[in-house]
């Protein structure tokens, strides 16, 4: 078969399917509708004579000859932007917009200063910086609209489209002002005094303060009532600093405030809430200079020896 017989817009089309895992995300990345792509997949099926996705109810499966072309067309598709990225970058100087997807709460204070040597260290480089929830953050992946993303789940998507690099953990503890704070923080705050207290939480799909709670008192879903939800862990810290009530942040969040006597520390049992912070990325995506050196600096930066 010569390649002038084949509309190559729609091997794009059909890789963008195999890449994002279904019609729907593909038609997101390549800005169609879902029938465009539905009709310019089943255009090339007709052309080549095969079938290329076996239907599984909504899902699209591979099949035999779906994968080589798969295989094949992402092959060559990293082979011509390296190309291209020799000539019109030979140096492989770190340029252009990079985006970074933050999960909603993600604190400024580990992320201005890295940001700032990351510019300095590369100045013909842009940074756009988006806040979303952890399914947000998969979904822009998933369409190409983010190019890295700092996560505090690992779980990536079904397909394996994702990965996850773990960065560093972080300790989560109640802090409140003395108005909210227990009279003595060597007691235990108990479940139902904390019911009774006005509580801050920046994460309303799946609250902190009910992380939180269930870990210190071992109770599967406690309802714990919230007063404000806020956009950020730094709003957060603010909020509970004018009094407004408890809130979780993370340790080093808290920690100055803590000493200078600002905050209190709200027990609950000894064993400390632990999160870990992953780095997101596509598998097997193409890392431009620009996003591999922040990959880099972001490992270098954060990542747990």
């Amino acid at each position: 078969m010569e390649l002038h017989q084949i509309d190559l817009n729609k091997l794009n089309t059909f890789l963008a399917v195999a890449e994002h895992g279904g019609v729907t995300a593909a038609a997101r990345h390549l800005a169609l509708t879902p029938s465009a792509v539905s009709q310019s997949l089943s255009g090339l099926e007709d052309v080549l004579e095969v079938q290329l996705f076996h239907r599984v109810g909504r899902r699209l499966v591979e099949t035999r000859e779906g994968s080589l072309l798969h295989q094949r067309l992402r092959d060559y598709q990293a082979g011509l932007r390296d190309t291209l990225e020799e000539i019109v970058n030979p140096d492989r100087e770190a340029r252009g917009l990079l985006r970074i997807g933050l999960f909603l709460g993600f604190p400024r204070e580990r992320l201005a200063g890295f940001l700032a040597r990351f510019i300095e260290q590369h100045p013909r480089v842009r940074l756009k910086v988006v806040y979303g929830s952890i399914q947000e953050l998969s979904d822009r992946l998933l369409d190409g609209r983010i190019d890295m993303a700092f996560s505090f789940e690992r779980e990536t998507d079904p397909q394996g489209h994702l990965v996850a690099t773990r960065l560093f953990r972080q300790e989560l503890v109640l802090v409140a002002t003395r108005s909210h704070a227990p009279v003595s923080t060597r007691k235990a705050f108990d479940l139902e005094a904390l019911q009774r207290t006005p509580v801050v939480d920046y994460f309303q799909s799946g609250p902190v303060i009910q992380r939180w709670a269930a870990h210190h008192y071992r109770k599967r879903s406690p309802r714990i009532p919230v007063k404000v939800w806020a956009a950020t862990t730094n709003l957060v810290l603010d909020l509970v600093l004018q009094g407004v009530g408890v809130g979780v942040l993370p340790d080093y969040v808290a920690t100055p405030y803590v000493r200078r006597k600002r905050l209190r520390v709200i027990r609950g049992s000894d064993r400390p809430l632990v999160d870990h912070i992953w780095l997101k990325e596509l598998a097997g995506g193409y890392r431009s200079p620009g996003v591999e050196a922040l990959r880099t600096a972001a490992v270098e930066e954060f990542g747990e020896a």
